[in-house]
């Protein structure tokens, strides 16, 4: 009698014990069934996300989805879920990456674009327009100015002053500039790329200053370091040096002022 009641006061603390360790770490978990036939944990939803690396201007195909499990309470408005857009994977099929995608990364509709779109079109920001600058390993930073990066643009011109002498000047025209392409190239790569061109991601304010400045000079592509890229894109405004001509002896010499 005694060894049976000292089994069940065992038995009993025992219960216990596992029944409060199990509510501490939270391990009780309910499931609750797919149509598919398969099970999705309470607390959880399944959200579209990219199965691989994925570049942008890529073309999102059935292989390149999958739906992964993710906590409600961490769900984003923009992500697509299982719930809500079953057929997902289907549909968006055959649309394009904007932007790069890596493994388990969450899908939504505005990193995608149609497919019938050029893969520059795709990766160009909204409001943005897509500029094509003449280049040479000189004057872009000796080849390491390559896609994603950002640069300062500079106009080198000469002009012959009021005395005759001829004259080079450098400024900084544009601060900040993405560039989106070197020659065909808009994927980002770790080696050099000696292109003939360097396309440039502008507002529309800027064409017309890289236009006519293109026109005037010669452009350089200076390389910003990566933690600058925070900053945005700004036309820089040329001051003007007011000067003063001055004749002395019958010669005139020109003065500049501050």
């Amino acid at each position: 009698m005694l060894r049976g009641f000292i089994f069940l006061m065992a038995l009993a603390a025992g219960g216990i014990a596992v029944w409060m360790s199990m509510g501490a770490s939270g391990a009780v978990t309910t499931t609750t069934d797919r149509q598919d036939g398969g099970q999705v944990t309470a607390g959880m939803s399944e959200v579209l996300v990219a199965a691989i690396d994925l570049e942008p201007g890529v073309l999102m195909n059935a292989a390149s989805m999958q739906w992964q499990p993710w906590p409600q309470e961490a769900l984003n408005p923009a992500f697509i879920t299982r719930e809500l857009r079953p057929d997902a994977v289907q549909t968006l099929a055959g649309l394009v990456a904007r932007n790069r995608l890596i493994t388990g990364e969450p899908i939504h509709d505005g990193k995608l674009a149609a497919g019938a779109a050029g893969a520059l079109s795709v990766i160009l920001a909204s409001g943005k327009r897509a500029v094509a600058v003449r280049i040479s390993a000189e004057n872009s930073a000796g080849g390491f100015v390559l896609p994603n990066d950002r640069v300062d643009v500079l106009l080198t011109n000469s002009r012959v002053d009021p005395t005759g002498n001829n004259s080079v000047s450098s400024r900084v025209i544009l601060k900040n500039v993405k560039v989106l392409a070197v020659d065909q190239t808009i994927d980002g790569t770790s080696e050099a790329v000696v292109g003939k061109t360097a396309t440039l991601e502008l507002k529309p304010e800027e064409v017309e200053t890289i236009t006519a400045a293109e026109a005037s000079g010669a452009l350089s592509l200076a390389l910003r370091a990566m933690s600058d890229n925070g900053e945005d894109s700004a036309i820089m405004v040329e001051e003007k040096k007011k000067t003063l001509r001055i004749f002395r002896g019958g010669e005139m010499e020109v003065v500049e002022l501050d």
